[in-house]
């Protein structure tokens, strides 16, 4: 079979085909390689949550609140999911592996106030939320009341996120290398049948994306939201 070009195929569909005990090597090399790419998606998608707020004005207006509070909440349930949650679906990456005792107290501080005050309710350390009931006495009725006070816009917490993401980035981008070379060594040295069950997952990238402009630039290099890793196929015949 001669290769053809501008050819993709689904590597994600192609484990369910894999024999278990056969081709375990494979099967773990494409699920790590996926893991820490998702993984990644998750700390980047992050950071530009982060990005915005730090471009936000230090001072209290209703944009802010707002803002602020959709954009805080999203990073820190993003970061959390990719660097602290059990997932089922996704191998640990071990991105925070690098992380100094400085960033360690900080991440524990993020992923706590993810579990105990905006995942579940809580008031969450130094009182994130405060909320008290109280009892009104005034001249003509009294009454029963809930005030609160909700943190929106921690600065702390934006400058903690964007020191504990640039540090689980940097070590992401190094797991990425190491996994796609571990993939890519595997399939260089896949055998025939192998290859031949590949070959019946053909994927339609472009097909794939809904947006025009990526549908026209889905081959052109660097198109691709993540890196395009390469690796040279084993000859048939």
């Amino acid at each position: 079979m001669t290769q053809s070009r501008n050819r993709a195929f689904d590597l994600t569909a192609v484990i369910d085909k894999l024999h278990p005990t056969t081709h375990k090597d494979l099967i773990r090399a494409i699920r790590a390689f996926h893991a820490v790419e998702s993984v990644v998606l998750d700390l980047r998608d992050a950071a530009e949550s982060v990005e915005l707020l730090q471009k936000i004005g230090h001072e209290a207006s209703d944009r802010t609140s707002s803002l602020g509070r959709a954009l805080l909440v999203h990073a820190v349930v993003v970061y959390s999911r990719a660097t602290h949650t059990k997932a089922i679906h996704r191998f640990k990456v071990g991105v925070t592996s690098g992380y100094n005792e400085a960033l360690k107290a900080k991440h524990n501080e993020i992923t706590n106030l993810r579990d105990k005050c905006i995942a579940h309710f809580g008031p969450g350390k130094d009182l994130w939320h405060d909320e008290r009931v109280i009892y009104v006495e005034k001249a003509l009725e009294n009454g029963l009341q809930l005030v609160h006070r909700r943190t929106n816009f921690s600065r702390k917490a934006i400058n903690d996120l964007d020191s504990l993401l640039t540090a689980a980035i940097g070590r992401g981008k190094e797991l990425e290398r190491a996994r796609a070379i571990d993939l890519g060594s595997i399939l260089t040295g896949a055998d025939n049948e192998t290859w031949a069950l590949i070959d019946q997952h053909e994927f339609d990238i472009v097909g794939f994306f809904e947006a025009n402009d990526l549908k026209v630039k889905v081959w052109e290099e660097g198109s691709f939201a993540q890196n395009l890793w390469e690796t040279k196929r084993r000859p048939i015949g």
